[in-house]
C-alpha cells in the first residue's frame, strides 16, 4: 500500500518561487512600461538625426541648382532611410510674396493657392478697381498655350529670352484642322506656320517655355511689342524677342530717359541712340522731352529679332506697307497712359505720324486737351484728329478716356460716322473699357470700318473673335448673345453693313478676350492663355476682400487629375497678380504686385512614441515636427539681404516625374535644373512674404527672429513705425504666417526669380 504524504515546505517553496516569478515579471513589465517610450525616443531621435543631415544636404544642393545653375546641370545623391518612408506630397503648401508700388500701403494675400476659385486680398489705402491673374507656369510640366484667332494668315512662334534660357531644342506642338504638328525648334529659332485658314476651325500652340507669338495678315499691319520682362507699372521694358517673318519692318522706341540700343537679327547686329523731342502740356510730374529711336530691318526668311536698351521704354513694329509713315497703309494701335493701363486719364502718343482716335466710354460727355485745345466728347462716342510727330503733346482726358493710334491720317469722308474707325486694315488685341487691360467684362469701342476709301468709307469686313478667359462666359451684344466654355472653340461676330458707331459688349458671366479684325490687313501679338485674366474688383475696403479667380476649381480632385489641370491650364501652378486702382486722377494705376507659388515637399515619415513624425524639405526650407509634433525650422527658406534696403529671393520649385518612386529602401534622387526666371526686378514700398500649409508660422517666427535684438521692437513690440534700430524680416503678429521686409521707411530694391527644376526618384542601386 502506497502512503502520499505532503511536504509542506517544497509547497511553500513551490509557491513562494512562482510568487516571486510572478514579482519579477511585474517588475519586468513596470519597467517596460516606463522605458520603451523612453527607447522609442531614442529610436525617433536616430530617425531624425540619420534623415536631417541627408535633407539638409539636399535642400543646399536645391539653393545651388537655383541660384547658380545653368538650364540642364543636374545634382544627384542618394538618400538612405532608416525605418521610416519618403515620399512626395504636391499639394497644402506654397509661399506668396507681395510688393506695394505706392508708398504707406500694404497687400496681403490669403487663400491664393488653396486649390480652389478663390482667394482674398488686404489692402486698405486705395480702391481696387480690378485685378489681373497670369499663370507663371513655374514647373516644365505646366505647359504654355496660345489660342490663335479664328482668321487668316500666317503665324510666327520664338522661344523668350529668360534669365536662363533652356539650353539645346524647345518642343511645340501646333493644333489645327484635327491634326497636331510636332516641331523643335533652337532658342534662336522662328518657326513659322502660313496659310492659317479660319475655314479649319480653331488653332493652338502648346509649348514648354513660354513664347512670343506673333499674327501677321495680308501685306502689312503695326502693333506695340511686349518686353521679355515687364515693368510692373509701367509695362515698359528693356529687352524684346521677336518672331519676325520675311519683310521689310521698322522700329520705333521711346522712352523717358536717353538710351543706347543694340539689336541682332541672326548673324546681323546692330546699334544706335536715342534723339530728343519737345512735348507740349506735360503733366507736372513728367518731364517735356522724349528719347525716340527709329530703324529699319529686311529680312529675306523668317528670323529672331532681339533689342535691347539702356532704359526702360516701349517698341512699335510696321511692317510690309505700314513701314512709310506716309498718312496712308494698315495698322492700328491702342495706346496706353502713362500707368500702362489702356484706360487712363493721361496719355502720351507715339511720335508717329498718322491720326489718333479718342473714345469716351463713359454715360456723360468728357473732354480731352490736347496742347492748349479741349476737343468735345459726347457720352459713348469717338473724335478722331490728325497727329503730327513734330507737334507732339500729352493728351489729358476730363474723365477716363481711350487713345487708339493709326497709321492711316483719314479724318473726314462723306460718312462722318464711319470716318471716325476708317483704316485700310488692323488687327488687334482690343483692350476691355472696365479694368483697362487685355481682359475683362465691358467693352466700349469704335467699330472698325475697312470698306470704300478715305473719302467715302464704308463698314468692311469687320470681325470680333471672343476668346474665353474663364471656365464659363456669358456674353451680349446690343443684337446678340452668346454662351462658351473654355473648351470649346472662340465666338466670331461679324459686323453687318447696317452696323453704326459704338459696340457694346458685357459678359455677365466671367471674362473674355477681344480680338477686332478689319480688312485683310494687320497684326497682333497673340497672348498666353493663362496671362492677364482681369477682372473687376470696385471695393475699397479696410478688411479682407474676397476675388473670384477665372479658373477652374480643383480642391477636391485627384492628384493626377490636378496634375493634368495644371499641364493643360485648367488651374495654375504659380500665379502673378497685378492689382490696379486709383491713385490721385489715375483710375487704373498698379497699387501692388504678387507672385503665389505651389512648393512640393519631399517628405520623410516615421514613428517614435507617437506616429508620423515628419522631416521634409520644400523651396529650400528644411523642417520637422519632431518631437511630438512641433514645428521646428531646421533650415529656413533662402533669400539675400542687403546691403541696405536690398531684398533678393530665387524661389526653387522642384516637381517630382510621374515615375518617381517612394518607399523605406534606399533611394536615388536626380535634380535637373529646366529654367530660371526672372519674375521681376523693382522699387517696392513693401515686401511680404507668406507660407501656406504646414509649418507656415514657424518659418515666419524663425525668418523674424533676429528682430528680438531690437530694442525698439523690445520697447514697442509690433509698432513698424517706431522700429528705428532694424533692417530685415518682421513678424508683426505671432499668429500669422507672414513676414514684412522691414526696411526704417525707405523703399526696397527687390528682385524675385523663380527656379523650374525636376525631380527624379528611383531605387537605389538599380
Amino acid at each position: 500500500m502506497m502512503r502520499r504524504e505532503l511536504e509542506e515546505e517544497a509547497v511553500s517553496a513551490a509557491i513562494a518561487t512562482v510568487l516571486l516569478f510572478a514579482g519579477v515579471i511585474s517588475i519586468i513589465s513596470g519597467m517596460m512600461v516606463t522605458v520603451m517610450p523612453v527607447i522609442d525616443e531614442l529610436h525617433g531621435a536616430v530617425e531624425r538625426e540619420n534623415m536631417v543631415g541627408q535633407m539638409e544636404d539636399l535642400a543646399s544642393e536645391t539653393e545651388r541648382l537655383s541660384e547658380s545653375g545653368t538650364p540642364g546641370d543636374a545634382a544627384r545623391m542618394t538618400i538612405r532611410p532608416h525605418t521610416g518612408t519618403l515620399g512626395w506630397q504636391l499639394l497644402e503648401g506654397g509661399t506668396w510674396y507681395s510688393a506695394t508700388h505706392q508708398p504707406d500701403s500694404t497687400l496681403r494675400l490669403e487663400g491664393v493657392l488653396d486649390l480652389d476659385d478663390s482667394m482674398r486680398i488686404r489692402h486698405a489705402e486705395h480702391r481696387i478697381e480690378s485685378i489681373c491673374a497670369t499663370n507663371l507656369h513655374a514647373s516644365a510640366e505646366s505647359l504654355n498655350h496660345y489660342r490663335i484667332p479664328i482668321l487668316d494668315g500666317t503665324i510666327s512662334a520664338t522661344p523668350l529670352n529668360t534669365l536662363t534660357t533652356l539650353l539645346g531644342a524647345n518642343e511645340l506642338s501646333f493644333e489645327h484642322d484635327e491634326t497636331t504638328i510636332q516641331q523643335i525648334i533652337a532658342t534662336d529659332e522662328v518657326w513659322t506656320q502660313a496659310g492659317i485658314s479660319a475655314t479649319d476651325g480653331e488653332a493652338w500652340i502648346h509649348s514648354e517655355m513660354p513664347l512670343r507669338v506673333v499674327m501677321w495678315r495680308g501685306a502689312g499691319g503695326a502693333f506695340l511689342a511686349t518686353p521679355d520682362q515687364p515693368a510692373p507699372g509701367s509695362d515698359e521694358g528693356r529687352s524684346w524677342t521677336i518672331p519676325l517673318i520675311a519683310n521689310t519692318h521698322s522700329v520705333y522706341l521711346e522712352s523717358d530717359s536717353p538710351f543706347t540700343l543694340e539689336w541682332e537679327v541672326g548673324e546681323t547686329e546692330g546699334s544706335g541712340a536715342s534723339s530728343s523731342i519737345s512735348v507740349a502740356q506735360s503733366p507736372s510730374d513728367e518731364s517735356d522731352t522724349i528719347h525716340t529711336w527709329q530703324g529699319e530691318i529686311t529680312v529675306s526668311q523668317a528670323e529672331q529679332l532681339v533689342v535691347r536698351t539702356s532704359s526702360n521704354a516701349r517698341l512699335v513694329l510696321h511692317w510690309g506697307d505700314a513701314v512709310e509713315l506716309d498718312g496712308s497703309g494698315p495698322g492700328a494701335i491702342a495706346w496706353p497712359d502713362r500707368t500702362g493701363s489702356w484706360t487712363g486719364v493721361h496719355f502720351r502718343p507715339p511720335a508717329m505720324d498718322g491720326s489718333l482716335l479718342i473714345h469716351n466710354p463713359n454715360n456723360v460727355p468728357t473732354t480731352a486737351k490736347i496742347g492748349s485745345l479741349y476737343y468735345a466728347i459726347s457720352s459713348y462716342s469717338n473724335i478722331r484728329i490728325p497727329w503730327d510727330a513734330n507737334q507732339l503733346s500729352w493728351i489729358e482726358g476730363g474723365e477716363p478716356i481711350h487713345v487708339e493710334w493709326l497709321l492711316d491720317t483719314q479724318t473726314v469722308g462723306d460718312t462722318a460716322t464711319h470716318a471716325a474707325g476708317w483704316r485700310p486694315g488692323s488687327l488687334s488685341l482690343t483692350p476691355a473699357t472696365d479694368t483697362g487691360r487685355l481682359s475683362g467684362s465691358n467693352w466700349k469701342f469704335e467699330a472698325p470700318t475697312s470698306g470704300g476709301n478715305a473719302e467715302a468709307p464704308a463698314l468692311g469686313s469687320t470681325e470680333l473673335i471672343l476668346q474665353s478667359a474663364a471656365p464659363m462666359v456669358s456674353w451680349a451684344t446690343s443684337n446678340s448673345n452668346g454662351q462658351t466654355n473654355h473648351s470649346q472653340p472662340a465666338t466670331v461676330i461679324t459686323l453687318d453693313n447696317t452696323h453704326i458707331g459704338t459696340i457694346s459688349l458685357e459678359t455677365s458671366v466671367g471674362i473674355l478676350r477681344t480680338y477686332t479684325s478689319t480688312g485683310d490687313n494687320g497684326s497682333t501679338e497673340i497672348l498666353e492663355d493663362g496671362a492677364e485674366r482681369c477682372v473687376t474688383v470696385g471695393i475699397r475696403a479696410s478688411g479682407w476682400i474676397q476675388i473670384e479667380l477665372p479658373w477652374t476649381s480643383v480642391d477636391n480632385w485627384k492628384i493626377s487629375d490636378i496634375r493634368n489641370a495644371w499641364q493643360e491650364g485648367e488651374h495654375f501652378f504659380g500665379l502673378q497678380l497685378s492689382i490696379r486702382g486709383a491713385v490721385g486722377d489715375e483710375t487704373h494705376a498698379t497699387i501692388g504686385s504678387a507672385w503665389a507659388l505651389h512648393l512640393p515637399r519631399l517628405t520623410y515619415t516615421f514613428d517614435s512614441s507617437v506616429t508620423n513624425l515628419q522631416i521634409l524639405t520644400r523651396g529650400g526650407f528644411v523642417g520637422t515636427n519632431h518631437p511630438e509634433y512641433k514645428a521646428d525650422v531646421l533650415v529656413p527658406p533662402p533669400s539675400r539681404e542687403g546691403p541696405g534696403p536690398r531684398l533678393a529671393a530665387t524661389v526653387p520649385v522642384a516637381m517630382p516625374t510621374m515615375n518617381s518612386v517612394g518607399g523605406s529602401t534606399e533611394m536615388d534622387i536626380t535634380l535637373t535644373l529646366d529654367v530660371r526666371e526672372q519674375v521681376v526686378t523693382m522699387n517696392a514700398h513693401q515686401v511680404r512674404r507668406g507660407w501656406d500649409g504646414p509649418y507656415a508660422i514657424a518659418i515666419a517666427a524663425e525668418s523674424a527672429a533676429e528682430v528680438e535684438y531690437s530694442s525698439d521692437w523690445m520697447a514697442f513690440p509690433g509698432q513698424l513705425e517706431m522700429l528705428t534700430d532694424y533692417v530685415g524680416w518682421v513678424q508683426t503678429s505671432p499668429t500669422i504666417p507672414e513676414v514684412v521686409y522691414h526696411a526704417g521707411g525707405e523703399s526696397v530694391l527687390f528682385n524675385l526669380q523663380v527656379a523650374s527644376l525636376t525631380s527624379q526618384t528611383s531605387l537605389g542601386g538599380y
